[in-house]
């Protein structure tokens, strides 16, 4: 199993900060990574680290990483199965070659079906969950599948238990030609495309029920609002822009004001999308 010391956490993540990670683990199989869990009382999992953000700090606690042995996507009928450490952008791309459609509104979305699946990633309406018919999971007992009713998952959060390694999906999707599924595919890549550009995590905070967070950030004023070398971003104020200076204290310093600023201005509070680990 390949190890690695003292990886700068800025290598690992969208946002480009944090500190250092003393270990991460990468098992490239299921035996691996059961051997791995067995010996570990406890373990961050992280994807593709376009959700998470580590503290400034040395960060003491086993990271697993799911290694190639997890990138692969398989395909019978109108069922993908797809592993823990898939991209997300590769399972849409096969999915259009294929002609299967179900799974467009993840068109755009960053980092990896494992990390997608434990945070429910997708549109305000819709997440992948909610086009997953089984999910494998490995933890202390061992490998087991389960079923997305099984999960209390809802938005932005999959439910999946704590300790716990996505390893690998199955959707039901339906078939079609290749170009109708570009077709709907379309809209979600050209909101991405008027994303903002740089070092980020995508949106920080989740969407309230009475207005999207980025509209009751704007009217708090916070477009543009910079701590050190974080800053609101101009282009989508529910995105935090990273400089490429800034720390993880900078980062939770703007979120903290931006929440105080939201709830003084509007009376709502906004909870984070992001997931800050130490």
């Amino acid at each position: 199993m390949k190890s690695f010391s003292d990886i700068p956490a800025r290598e690992v993540t969208s946002m480009h900060c944090g500190g250092t990670l003393k270990t991460v683990y990468e098992p490239e199989d299921v035996t691996e990574l059961l051997e791995l869990i067995a010996g570990l009382d406890d373990f961050v999992v992280l994807g593709g680290g376009t959700n998470t953000i580590f503290e400034d700090a040395m960060i003491q606690r086993p990271i697993i990483r799911l290694g190639k042995g997890f990138d692969f996507i398989e395909h019978q009928g109108d069922q993908v199965s797809a592993g823990g450490a898939v991209p997300v952008k590769h399972l849409v791309g096969f999915c259009i070659r294929s002609g299967l459609s179900g799974i467009e509104f993840l068109a755009g979305i960053p980092g990896l079906v494992g990390g997608a699946v434990a945070m429910n990633a997708g549109t305000p309406s819709k997440g992948i969950l909610d086009s997953v018919d089984s999910i494998e999971l490995a933890d202390k007992k061992g490998v087991h599948t389960t079923t997305r009713d099984r999960l209390s998952y809802g938005y932005r959060t999959g439910g999946i238990p704590p300790h716990s390694v996505v390893t690998r999906i199955v959707c039901s999707l339906e078939e079609k030609s290749p170009e109708q599924v570009r077709q709907t595919i379309r809209p979600y890549l050209e909101k991405k495309r008027l994303q903002p550009r740089g070092y980020s995590s995508g949106s920080i905070f989740k969407n309230p029920a009475e207005k999207p967070a980025g509209m009751l950030i704007e009217q708090a004023g916070l477009k543009g609002y910079r701590i050190g070398g974080a800053r609101v971003s101009e282009v989508h104020a529910n995105f935090i822009i990273n400089d490429g200076t800034a720390s993880t204290t900078d980062i939770k310093s703007l979120i903290d004001t931006v929440k105080t600023r939201v709830r003084d201005v509007s009376g709502i509070d906004l909870i984070e999308e992001v997931r800050i680990i130490g």
